[in-house]
């Protein structure tokens, strides 16, 4: 869970922001219900339960993105309606709003357009307000903390990306780096556990790489390394993950791909490596092992198997594909 909520910073922002907002709200509603404001209550508990209930299916589903621009709206009707409510004093819970617009969701052209969408409806209402420079008033001030939001946002946005990419992608080759690529075998398992849908690693080696560097130099040795990852590239689906495990070594997990959907696409992989890429002393081919994952298989297990798959394929003569099937011992080889 941790692991979770550390990679992905939006699930991060949902989370908060509901647990927040369901300390701060609940109890304005109690208050409101003891003291006689029923209606008002209500609004401030149904807020608390969809906002919950939101966050929930964030969690569950993994769809930060649309929580996000769910809880953008719920948030943004939930103030207005509060202003409608209460006047002046529920118009202090539009500022809330108005940053979390710019937080809650990636899409800072949506939370802008419902932004503006909200506070132009509350000037064309006017109830909110006891006259009219008390609504330009506000109107001025909320525009401005809309914009510097929205700069704040955009700058964050910018900066995590760019730290992101330097943490999870290799310099060299452009595919995600081994620390990514154990975080995202664990998310897998706990998605096989939910969803039951099948999965594949396809573990590569290059084939006689050593000889490459040695005869070659490094600087030739890096470029058969990025060409070959930029293969693997094209040949494989939008769905799937590629990683540098290291050295030569790189693996796809492919999901929502049985074992014999894998050995397709590393067929592909293999054939494409030998006929479009080439050193000095012939053409570039490739060892490939896969393994499905199986139900209650951790993922050292899971790794293991298909570890041993790729070995199979290398003892037998190398530039081939073997799947490994219930253990490790068991291993199927296609060329």
């Amino acid at each position: 869970m941790f692991n979770r909520v550390k990679a992905d910073f939006q699930l991060t922002i949902v989370l908060l922001y509901g647990f927040f907002s369901a300390a701060i709200i609940t109890p304005f509603a109690v208050y409101r219900f003891l003291n006689g404001y029923f209606y008002v209550g209500l609004l401030d508990a149904s807020l608390v339960l969809t906002i919950a209930g939101m966050v929930g299916y964030g969690w569950k589903y993994g769809k930060t993105e649309r929580t996000g621009k769910f809880l953008v709206i719920i948030g943004g009707i939930g103030a207005f309606l509060s202003s409608e409510m209460l006047g002046v004093v529920g118009v202090f819970w539009m500022y809330v709003a108005i940053v979390a617009n710019f937080f809650l969701t990636k899409n800072l052209r949506f939370a802008t357009i419902f932004t503006i969408s909200i506070l132009i409806l509350l000037a064309i209402t006017g109830k909110s307000f006891d006259n009219g420079p008390q609504m330009w008033s506000f109107l001025a001030t909320s525009s401005l903390i809309s914009l510097l939001s929205y700069i704040i946002a955009k700058q964050y946005r910018v900066q995590h990306e760019r730290l992101q990419y330097l943490a999870t992608v290799d310099p060299l080759t452009g595919a995600y780096n081994r620390r990514q690529m154990e975080q995202e075998m664990h998310f897998a398992v706990e998605e096989f556990a939910r969803t039951k849908v099948p999965m594949s690693l396809l573990l590569m080696d290059i084939d006689h790489f050593k000889n490459i560097n040695d005869a070659h130099g490094h600087e030739r040795g890096d470029s058969v390394l990025s060409a070959f990852a930029a293969m693997v590239m094209d040949c494989t689906r939008h769905v799937d993950r590629f990683f540098r495990y290291g050295g030569e070594e790189f693996m796809v997990l492919a999901k929502t791909a049985a074992a014999d959907d894998a050995m397709v696409l590393a067929e592909k992989i293999r054939k494409s490596s030998e006929q479009t890429l080439s050193a000095p002393d012939g053409a570039i081919t490739v060892s490939i092992g896969i393994a499905q994952i199986l139900p209650g298989e951790s993922c050292e297990q899971w790794m293991a198997r298909a570890d041993a798959a790729l070995y199979a394929a290398k003892n037998s003569g190398r530039n081939r594909v073997c799947i490994a099937e219930n253990s490790i011992a068991i291993v199927k080889e296609f060329h």
